[in-house]
């Protein structure tokens, strides 16, 4: 964490398969509204979120990002708060067990 408002993400070794897909990458990710800022440093993009604005279209926008260029979902596991827990948590989402893993049987 930076601040107290923030939270760092870290996607690591992801792939772009071109210019224009890297591209389209921050692009996708300049317009999640939470995402306050990003910087790479070596195989590590550090996304900064804005911890208090994350609503349940910025969960779903990082849920489909992270899923196109695989991402390891599991570090979104920290955006599970009392704001969108609930809903984000629910184990009937397509993303539960990529997140928070698969209940136990």
């Amino acid at each position: 964490m930076t601040n107290m408002g923030d939270v760092v993400l870290e996607a690591t070794s992801v792939t772009y398969y071109s210019y224009n897909d890297e591209a389209a990458f921050f692009e996708w990710l300049d317009k999640i509204g939470c995402v306050a800022s990003y910087r790479g440093e070596s195989r590590t993009l550090y996304i900064t979120l804005a911890f208090g604005t994350v609503d349940e279209e910025d969960l779903r926008d990082l849920v489909a990002l992270y899923r196109r260029y695989a991402i390891d979902l599991r570090e979104l596991r920290v955006l599970n708060t009392d704001a969108v827990g609930p809903w984000f948590s629910d184990s009937a989402r397509s993303w539960h067990d990529e997140v928070f893993g698969a209940p136990a049987q």
